[in-house]
């Protein structure tokens, strides 16, 4: 689990719980689906907790805590059946799906009438579903590319990669140096990638959009729906899809833009982990809230029962925290917070 905030002095005496903007009750690793729900993309969804979320044209596909696969939505293809096993990454495509198993192997499924679920050995770390082609980065940093390549898309120039996305008839690749390059279809400039610096990227139809070094975003291709104009703000994960995309700011809020015919764009508060965006409908898998530590849905379901829990779980151990040198148990209680003012803070205005 990732450790929040820092410790010592610092990080324990001034704790701030992150107020988690949702419905009460809301657990982490619960999907969220909001746009179009004409081939059941929104509800009823799965249950989970999951970790990952990924989507295609008209379904979408995540991976569950324990690493199992779960898909819904529109069938055609066979891309609702998913493989048995465990799973570290998947993505959606036009009617097929592709992952990486916990062994590093690939695994396709759905529509094959392009070679798209015939999917090269290798171990790989990334893996990223076109329209009709994928791409994966294996762990020697090569780039392969497979399925479809009527514009010379899964031809993957060579070089050392960390990253790729597959958009229809195009490729986008992330160099380990953090640059990109495009290749194949390109009418509307969606090859024509940007200088600078890159952490992530994603392509859909004719348009891509990254997250540069500096947590801004960049996006070029088409623009007749706004899709290449992106909001201001810092942001650490996208999700790219058709003509419109879903971005997670640093502050694990989710923003739209781009085509919005059914409401693709206008995403639930909330603080979420992962986002993904299948067609005209898009998800986010919440996260944990910290605040609601001890998992209340009583009225008020925030008290200092949550404050105790927070400290017990994510700080114990920390001698500035334990302040009263307590070895009951729980051994950080609200006598610790007092303690800490007074020992630490005695004097301050």
């Amino acid at each position: 689990m990732r450790q929040p905030y820092g410790l010592g002095p610092a990080g324990c005496g001034i704790v701030v719980l992150s107020m988690c903007v949702g419905r009460v009750g809301a657990q982490p690793g619960e999907l969220v689906g909001w746009g179009s729900n004409a081939f059941g993309q929104v509800a009823p969804l799965p249950q989970g907790p999951f970790r990952a979320i990924s989507g295609g044209r008209r379904h979408s596909i995540g991976i569950r805590a324990d690493g199992s696969l779960a898909a819904w939505g529109e069938g055609k293809g066979g891309v609702l059946f998913v493989p048995t096993g465990t799973f570290i990454a998947v993505d959606g495509g036009l009617k097929w799906n592709v992952g990486i198993r916990s062994d590093g192997t690939l695994a396709a499924w759905g529509d094959n009438t392009y070679g798209q679920s015939d999917v090269p050995p290798g171990m790989f770390i990334k893996v990223s579903a076109g329209a009709t082609h994928g791409l994966a980065v294996r762990t020697d940093g090569a780039l392969l590319g497979w399925g479809s390549n009527s514009n010379g898309e899964a031809v993957a120039p060579p070089g050392s990669y960390i990253d790729a996305t597959a958009g229809r008839g195009f490729s986008i690749a992330l160099r380990d140096d953090g640059t990109l390059i495009g290749w194949g279809y390109n009418p509307s400039g969606e090859t024509n990638v940007p200088s600078g610096v890159f952490v992530a990227v994603g392509a859909g139809i004719n348009f891509a959009a990254g997250i540069r070094s500096d947590g801004t975003l960049a996006a070029w291709g088409a623009n007749n729906y706004g899709q290449a104009s992106p909001p201001g703000g810092t942001y650490r994960a996208i999700a790219v899809e058709s003509q419109f995309a879903v971005a997670l700011t640093t502050d694990d809020r989710v923003v739209g833009w781009g085509f919005n015919l059914a409401g693709q764009t206008n995403p639930p508060p909330g603080r979420f982990d992962s986002i993904g965006a299948a067609g005209y409908a898009a998800h986010a898998i919440r996260k944990e809230c910290y605040a609601n530590c001890d998992g209340s849905a009583a009225s008020p379901h925030l008290t200092v029962n949550d404050f105790i829990c927070f400290m017990n779980r994510y700080v114990a151990g920390d001698p500035y925290c334990n302040c009263d040198g307590s070895t009951a148990q729980p051994s950080l209680n609200i006598n610790d917070f007092i303690c800490y003012i007074n020992v630490f803070s005695a004097g301050c205005s």
